[in-house]
């Protein structure tokens, strides 16, 4: 059984700069994989993976996983319409999972 929890975030100022700067790296990674995806015309999501992830692993400051949701991301996005580039907003939204956020009540 999946559950999903939405939470309110209330980030210290030091956090809250930590976490725009995430998102807008986590975004900056989105427009890099969209450009090679769209280039290549490599829109699946495991192939994309092997095209792109060490590269990247090199050139983003994220995560492992923060990095592959990034490239599911961009794969999901091609899945609705491969004929348009797709292009990422810096404050887009991103998707964490359970790898990349856990929840410790104080």
């Amino acid at each position: 059984m999946k559950m999903t929890l939405k939470i309110k975030l209330l980030p210290t100022d030091k956090q809250a700069a930590l976490l725009l700067q995430t998102i807008k790296e986590a975004n900056a990674a989105c427009g890099a994989i969209s450009e090679v995806a769209w280039q290549e015309k490599i829109f699946n999501k495991v192939k994309l993976h092997h095209q792109v992830y060490h590269p990247l692993r090199a050139t983003f400051k994220l995560s492992s996983q923060m990095l592959i949701r990034s490239i599911a991301k961009v794969s999901d996005a091609y899945t609705l319409d491969k004929k348009t580039k797709r292009t990422f907003k810096p404050l887009g939204a991103i998707a964490y999972d359970a790898r990349i956020m856990t929840y410790k009540p104080n």
